[in-house]
């Protein structure tokens, strides 16, 4: 293997890696905060890449205005979706009955978005393009590297890192947490355990909505964008369920694993990560990183 095409590798896997450390994040912050493993995680990317898809195609916003009205509506999206799919059964006898309730929004959230936008896929401009409009590639010695991935890699570092920061480092995160663990002593101390609740799903809403607005222009927006939380969910387990530092060294593994394996395997990239996943189950289930999981709120 040559060099640039090494790079060239890396560089696309580390991207995508990324783009599955953020759901895995959203994954892990929604169960270490109300014990609820979401499965529409993918489809909340799908929908906030719609969302800009409209933004920025529909009604041409520039840069300055897409984001802060997207953001808007990706909180928006995070406070229906918390207190249509959460709230209402967040006391129910079957514990599992929001996990599964997440499955049906999934399922729910792809037909509003064909019923709004249809099943047609829609093309996203690169955020970088060159002088003729094609994507922007940034040449290193002979490997052509896209400016989306590593803008990718930028944003989603960039992300990682507060959202870590803020969850581990910083008073209000940690107090969100015990607030979403333990509402009743959240109640006596007087923090409101739904806001603290609404402001994690905000977060997370947030996330995916970036997530799809940067993977947009590399597998074009449509429905089954989704799917893509799959290698999250993989990446997360491998990294060890209810690690953040956890959920994205494994997804960042998942990405670098899914794109080398494309040199000899290039219709079977999807066996090859669940073929290490399945590896990692039997010999290290726990996963790289042991972290701790917060009772339901």
């Amino acid at each position: 293997m040559s060099p640039s095409l090494f790079l060239s590798l890396l560089v696309n896997g580390v991207a995508m890696g990324m783009v599955y450390a953020l759901l895995g994040m959203g994954l892990i912050l929604l169960v270490r905060a109300v014990g609820i493993l979401n499965f529409a995680q993918g489809d909340l990317m799908m929908f906030g890449a719609y969302i800009c898809a409209c933004l920025l195609l529909d009604f041409e916003l520039p840069l300055y205005l897409l984001i802060p009205i997207a953001f808007i509506w990706f909180a928006l999206l995070g406070v229906i979706f918390m207190f249509t799919i959460y709230w209402p059964l967040r006391k129910a006898t079957y514990s599992q009955a929001t996990i599964i309730a997440t499955m049906g929004a999934s399922i729910i959230l792809q037909e509003v978005a064909k019923i709004i936008w249809g099943s047609q896929p829609r093309s996203m401009p690169h955020l970088v393009l060159n002088s003729e409009g094609d994507p922007a590639v940034l040449q290193i010695g002979s490997a052509s590297l896209q400016w989306q991935y590593l803008i990718i890699i930028a944003v989603g570092a960039l992300i990682i890192f507060l959202i870590t920061q803020l969850f581990e480092k910083l008073y209000v995160g940690k107090m969100m947490q015990a607030a979403c663990q333990d509402s009743y002593a959240a109640n006596l101390l007087g923090v409101p355990s739904i806001l603290t609740i609404c402001a994690t799903y905000i977060i997370v809403a947030i996330v995916c909505g970036i997530c799809g607005y940067l993977v947009a222009p590399v597998f074009m927006v449509r429905s089954t964008l989704g799917t893509l939380q799959l290698r999250a969910f993989a990446g997360v387990v491998i990294g060890g369920f209810g690690s953040i530092k956890g959920a994205v060294i494994g997804c960042l593994l998942v990405g670098i694993v899914e794109s080398f394996s494309t040199m000899a395997f290039s219709g079977y990239k999807d066996v090859t990560v669940f073929l290490l996943l399945i590896i990692f189950l039997v010999f290290r289930p726990t996963g790289l990183f042991k972290g701790k999981i917060g009772d339901k709120a």
